[in-house]
């Protein structure tokens, strides 16, 4: 039952937050002329002049970036956010062109909320809805650009080719609607949080390089004496985002179902902390 859980959960997920992603474009976002970041805008666009399908627009556009994210990322992500890609696609299509809002400022907030939520729902099981965000990283790794200023110079690319062809107005609520959808995302997935996570376990070890593996987090360990058994063990000190806090749990109670975990929150981190980075990972194999 857990294994089923443990890989039919983010399909759910996945094809839930997917369907909020595409209902807000075809609710609300595209039936009062605004777009989108990335290449869902650049599908609206293309699909604008052409007529062509917006959905098989997103999968064509993105097949080249997810196969150089394959080349040089890698790993589950990408089987996932293949997966989103497709699902997200496919739900472009099926959901009809209706404007369920007439207000386009009602419009651009919900709409901008909607997309957030999906988005958010996708990035919590470690994928995402392909397009910039992978191809950021590429260009990161590549020729040391941030990720951030590739993607807001791609969005102001978008942004503007909005402004040409349709109105200005529906750029500048395309800018609400990017800021609501970001605010969203950041407000569910809270990834700048710190967390210390206290492990106490027989298989201190084994746990230690898991956590570095799987993780890419680095773990200090402390001696500690309990006081009914007086038997010395390991204490792992970790300290992560709370975006990570499942996979941690995933990992320790996987390999030890009878370890005693406690988690609390950080104020401050001074020093190296990788922030968190879907992306990232170690060049280690697992044990």
């Amino acid at each position: 039952m857990k294994t089923l859980r443990k890989y039919l959960w983010p399909v759910l997920v996945i094809l839930i937050g997917t369907l909020s992603s595409a209902a807000s474009f075809n609710l609300m976002l595209l039936p009062n002329r605004m777009l989108a970041g990335g290449v869902a805008g650049l599908s609206i666009i293309i699909g604008t002049i052409t007529g062509w399908p917006i959905g098989i627009l997103v999968f064509v556009l993105n097949l080249p970036i997810l196969y150089l994210g394959y080349k040089y990322v890698g790993g589950k992500f990408i089987l996932l956010t293949t997966f989103a890609v497709l699902s997200f696609s496919t739900f472009l299509d099926l959901v009809p062109v209706s404007s369920a809002v007439e207000d386009i400022l009602l419009a651009s907030i919900f709409g901008g909320a909607l997309n957030g939520l999906g988005l958010g729902l996708v990035f919590k099981v470690g994928a995402s809805t392909g397009g910039t965000d992978v191809l950021g990283v590429i260009l990161n790794r590549k020729f040391s650009l941030s990720i951030g200023e590739v993607l807001m110079a791609f969005n102001a690319i978008i942004v503007g080719l909005g402004a040409i062809l349709f109105d200005l107005n529906a750029a500048l609520y395309t800018l609400i609607a990017m800021f609501v959808t970001a605010r969203i995302v950041d407000s569910m997935q809270v990834s700048r949080d710190k967390k210390k996570a206290l492990i106490v376990s027989s298989k201190s070890d084994a746990l230690a390089e898991a956590l570095n593996v799987k993780l890419g987090r680095g773990v200090t360990f402390f001696y500690g004496e309990g006081a009914y058994e007086h038997s010395q063990r390991k204490i792992i000190m970790c300290i992560l985002t709370r975006f990570e806090l499942a996979q941690l749990k995933e990992v320790v109670f996987g390999i030890d179902p009878a370890a005693f975990v406690t988690i609390s929150d950080v104020d401050e981190v001074v020093g190296r902390f990788a922030a968190y980075n879907p992306f990232r990972r170690s060049n280690r194999t697992a044990p």
